[in-house]
């Protein structure tokens, strides 16, 4: 099992779903875990089964479109634990309905948390790593980017933002011994899909999937522990499917 002792962690959205489950594959492999949420009330349950898995935690509610709130994580993590070797940046709205449906409010918040808050987390904490010369991005994108999934424009256009933000800031960073990569998730079984969704049509969703089920957040979690461990050392500036296949074909036939 890949390992990652004594390493620290951000992972924002970390308080439900997919950053939930990458704060605790992340716990599992070894690393001290800040889980930044929005929401206050998601934090001390997220907290409490990071450590009981055996490492440390830190809780801090976070807006990640606002740098004062961003740099107020950072300065946490650093008067915590010294230093941060992860960052995982998850936290992430969508809104869906059809264009001429959405609102300019819809865009605006969709493109600053989603986008603005990729670049204000890695704005920060890129100074962190680079001064010690060494470090792992993952920004979880969505294979929204690349395929059409759902009527949600602002979302599609945010993650394929997080995309080019991720290739760029690879290159610039990688003499710096930082490495930046990204997972594009598929239809994962998070609190929004079961809010969204009845059991049938969740069971009726899994069996188009070319792997028969929907995903688990584990399943970007381990995918984030690879991405960020020495296995993976010589990866950067990729974006890496997590879907079952969903991405594969363009019907359902």
């Amino acid at each position: 099992m890949t390992r990652l002792d004594g390493q620290v962690a951000i992972v924002t959205g970390g308080g439900q779903g997919i950053g939930h489950g990458v704060a605790l594959c992340l716990a599992r492999a070894g690393a001290h875990v800040v889980v930044a949420d929005a929401a206050q009330a998601r934090l001390a349950q997220a907290v409490a089964e990071v450590e009981a898995v055996g490492v440390q935690s830190l809780g801090m509610q976070v807006d990640v479109t606002k740098a004062a709130s961003v740099d107020g994580m950072v300065a946490a993590t650093l008067a915590r634990f010294g230093k941060i070797d992860i960052l995982v940046n998850n936290a992430g709205v969508v809104v869906v309905k059809p264009i001429h449906a959405q609102t300019e409010a819809d865009w605006d918040r969709v493109l600053d948390v989603n986008l603005k808050g990729v670049f204000l987390c890695c704005h920060r904490v890129v100074r962190e790593m680079v001064a010690q010369k060494s470090g792992a991005i993952v920004n979880i994108a969505s294979i929204a980017a690349f395929h059409y999934t759902v009527p949600h424009v602002p979302y599609a256009a945010s993650k394929a933002g997080v995309v080019a933000i991720t290739r760029d800031l690879a290159y610039e960073v990688a003499r710096h011994g930082v490495r930046v990569n990204a997972i594009a998730p598929g239809p994962i079984e998070t609190p929004m899909m079961s809010a969204a969704l009845t059991q049938a049509q969740k069971d009726a969703y899994a069996q188009s999937i070319p792997l028969s089920r929907l995903g688990q957040p584990r399943d970007i979690g381990n995918a984030a522990v690879f991405l960020v461990s020495e296995e993976a050392s010589f990866i950067t500036g990729v974006t890496l499917p997590v879907s079952g296949g969903t991405d594969l074909r363009v019907t359902n036939a």
